[in-house]
């Protein structure tokens, strides 16, 4: 957890990932990079400890956080399932 920030109790830990969930949920058009940084900055945590979680590399991470990312389908895999999210692929 990014040190800057006071520690939360477990239920408002658990409120926040509720509403990082439902936020998510509720913008499905947006790019994976500011889906990976939108739950970082959220969750309060640093890109380390995000890269733990997510057991993807800490370049890779924070290359993934840029507007130029190309991240593969198993990196952007990781770092959903990580937080209880499914990639879709949905045919237009």
């Amino acid at each position: 957890m990014d040190k800057r920030f006071t520690p939360l109790s477990q239920i408002e830990q658990i409120q926040k990932r509720q509403y990082v969930l439902e936020m998510i949920q509720q913008n499905p058009d947006w790019p994976i990079n500011v889906v990976a940084k939108f739950i970082r900055t959220e969750l309060h945590l640093t890109s380390s400890d995000m890269a733990k979680i997510t057991k993807i590399s800490l370049q890779t991470l924070q290359n993934l956080e840029k507007p130029y990312a190309n991240p593969t389908l198993e990196t952007m895999y990781k770092l959903l399932n990580a937080f209880g999210l499914k990639l879709l692929i949905v045919k237009k």
